[in-house]
């Protein structure tokens, strides 16, 4: 299972290889985005170190109290040089300590002097405080000398409201060009990531249907029902879910944990203890969320087979509307169809039940994280061991990271359904067709119209032939009439000829070259086809009779449609040539959409023209002047004609009468009845008394 993923995610990154320098763009912006977000945490620690803590030189805003202070001058000596940072710690402790600094200086390298206002509430003698205030500043700086002299005067004193005038400025500015910084940035990211995401998708739709164009008919008789439904479902639903792993998944994969890293290398430089504690919080999230996930995966799997149930139904409810209003079965419909949406319902449920529980888990182990740091870092603060400072900064850093981890938990929600309907669209594009191109096919020239059979046997599954020692040699220009029962391999036969399927043994032979070596855009080029469904597709009446030669001309168009008696219907329509027909040819009667369909094989004007029971769906005016039509269309042309119109088969030059897979008699007309065979028993039981209606059917 473990390998299966790791396969189907390395495919999935493979789209990602044409993005390269996106992705290095990407991944440089989310460093950007990542370093300005710690920014905001560092400058709000800063506002309120300068909040608490004086720096030399800048003025103090007012105070909120007047009160009688004792005044001490310190002079404090080190036995080695004062650093920079010293002269913070001093200050902080003296604060810590209740006293306020009014003024402090350098005086050397390894002396400083501080005036302290002690007010006069906190001991009735401050003098007294001295050795205590030595201890203490002994503890934060080490060896360190006291030298006091005293006095009193009335000093501004009390918490200070605001930082100095320079922080209220330029501090803030800072915050607002690192925010601006951080949305311009963040955008790019997303723009990106979004852009990667929709090019893939594309990519990936159209080389499904591309392959989908290149698989052999057989892919798609093999499992006719529902296949419809099933595919489109892989192609719009499936892929919209796999968009989750081209914008949002790969990438908060490959960025998410980069964040998470470059936040905690720098908690460990704020205080280890406590960044050590909030990483704690990873494994704890991680363990249940993996768990959750591999459930999720099944319930995932499920859910789609569902959905496409429902696109099933649809699909076939739809396209036979009519059967269903014809026989009363609206209302069985409908309760098939709410099975359907009810079985995909529950099935939802469970997923969003399962898939629900990502939240409470994230945040509960989040909340507990958050609880143990206040408490900790209360300890510290009491301790002296943490300033206010690098708590508003830790804080600020916990909120950084809460947001990658939450998102690296939503990837894992989402991530099972992405990767189970990447499986079924990479089972899509992994199927191959059966009819496979040689290697150095040869390209058809001038064809002349030759067609062999030897010796062809077919099956759609090799336990079962539908054809059997098929033996048939059809000149250029003739015309063969296939005729037998139904399921006898008429429909078969002439498939093989377009080599839509292979034979099992055996070859077909076109001009003599071996139908396997031919290249099968040359041979279909040199072949019409009109079938037994007529298919039209959205667009133009004229649209779709090019739709085979989308380079004619309009009055090659018009010729066509005239030979096969098409024209006067199509000129009456209300924008002739140019109206739409819609999705199947819905607008359109029967008998229209059958002479369109004979109008796209005279347009091709090809050498091998294959009619399907052509003329089944004309009526008697009709097709007399089709059938007139494709006397002149045939004139010249093999053709392969499967009709149970009598008129069709005796103007066909040899009947070929198969029964069983097996091809029984060949001969015309007037020869198979002569013979008394299956040709002539099917002709009597048919025709008798009918002989002069010559649209009877056989």
């Amino acid at each position: 299972m473990v390998k299966r993923r790791n396969l189907m995610l390395k495919r999935v990154i493979q789209y990602f290889s044409p993005y390269k320098k996106r992705l290095i763009a990407v991944f440089f912006l989310s460093i950007l985005v990542s370093l300005f977000t710690l920014s905001d945490a560092w400058l709000m620690g800063r506002m309120t170190e300068a909040i608490f803590y004086r720096t030399k030189g800048m003025p103090l805003s007012v105070n909120v109290s007047i009160t009688k202070t004792k005044i001490f001058n310190l002079s404090l000596v080190k036995n080695v040089p004062w650093q920079p940072a010293d002269k913070k710690i001093l200050n902080a402790a003296i604060n810590e300590y209740g006293l306020t600094v009014l003024s402090s200086g350098r005086a050397g390298d390894s002396a400083m002097a501080i005036r302290v206002g002690v007010p006069q509430d906190l001991a009735k003698d401050p003098l007294k405080m001295l050795p205590m205030l030595q201890q203490f500043l002994q503890k934060r700086l080490g060896s360190l000398q006291v030298y006091t002299s005293a006095e009193e005067q009335t000093v501004q004193s009390g918490f200070r409201l605001f930082p100095q005038y320079y922080t209220i400025f330029i501090l803030p500015f800072f915050v607002i060009i690192f925010y601006f910084l951080r949305g311009v940035f963040t955008y790019g990211q997303n723009y990106l990531i979004g852009s990667i995401g929709q090019k893939t998708i594309m990519r990936l739709r159209n080389q499904i249907y591309q392959n989908l164009q290149n698989l052999s008919i057989s892919y798609f008789e093999r499992n006719k029902t529902g296949q419809t439904g099933q595919l489109i479902s892989r192609i719009l639903s499936d892929i919209n879910e796999i968009n989750f792993l081209f914008t949002s998944g790969i990438i908060n994969i490959a960025l998410k944990p980069l964040m998470v890293i470059i936040g905690l290398i720098w908690g460990f430089t704020i205080n280890w203890k406590l960044t050590l504690m909030f990483a704690l919080v990873i494994p704890c999230i991680a363990f249940p969320v993996s768990y959750l996930s591999k459930k999720l995966k099944a319930v995932n799997k499920q859910i789609m087979n569902k959905n496409a149930d429902i696109t099933d139904v649809l699909e076939e409810t739809l396209t036979g509307i009519k059967i269903v209003k014809a026989f009363g079965m609206e209302k069985y419909e409908i309760d098939r169809f709410q099975r359907e949406t009810k079985s995909s319902y529950k099935a939802t449920i469970a997923g969003i039940q399962l898939g629900k529980m990502f939240s409470p888990i994230i945040e509960v182990t989040i909340s507990i994280a958050i609880s143990a740091f206040l408490v900790y870092s209360g300890i510290l603060i009491l301790h002296d061991t943490l300033n206010p400072s690098e708590f508003i900064t830790f804080a600020f850093l916990m909120a950084f990271l809460a947001e990658p981890i939450r998102s690296l938990s939503g990837v894992y929600f989402n991530f099972p359904k992405a990767l189970v309907a990447a499986e079924r669209v990479f089972d899509l594009i992994d199927q191959k067709s059966e009819v496979v191109e040689a290697t150095n096919p040869v390209e058809l020239g001038n064809v002349t119209g030759s067609v062999e059979f030897e010796k062809v046997t077919f099956g759609y599954a090799a336990d079962r032939t539908v054809l059997q020692d098929i033996d048939l040699r059809v000149n250029p220009g003739e015309v063969i009439a296939l005729v037998g029962p139904s399921g006898a391999g008429k429909t078969t036969m002439v498939n093989l000829v377009g080599r839509f399927y292979d034979p099992i043994s055996g070859k077909i032979l076109i001009d003599g070259h071996n139908l396997r070596d031919i290249k099968i855009g040359s041979l279909r080029q040199s072949m019409g086809i009109v079938p037994q469904e007529t298919v039209l597709f959205r667009g133009t009446v004229a649209d779709n009779i090019a739709y085979g030669k989308i380079n004619a001309s309009m009055e090659e168009i018009i010729a066509a449609a005239k030979a096969a008696n098409a024209h006067e219907f199509i000129d009456q329509m209300p924008e002739g040539y140019q109206t739409k027909v819609g999705s199947r040819g819905t607008t359109l009667s029967g008998g229209q959409r059958q002479r369109i369909a004979i109008a796209r094989a005279l347009l091709r004007d090809p050498k091998i023209l294959i009619l399907d029971e052509a003329t089944s769906a004309l009526d008697t005016q009709s097709e007399i002047l089709v059938q007139d039509a494709l006397q002149k269309l045939m004139k010249g042309r093999t053709c392969f004609v499967i009709a149970h119109r009598l008129s069709t088969i005796r103007s066909a030059n040899r009947i070929v009468v198969m029964q069983d897979g097996r091809i029984v008699e060949v001969g015309t007309h007037d020869e198979l009845l002569v013979l008394d065979g299956l040709y002539a028993m099917l002709y009597k039981t048919q025709f008798r008394n009918q002989e002069g209606d010559s649209n009877t059917n056989i």
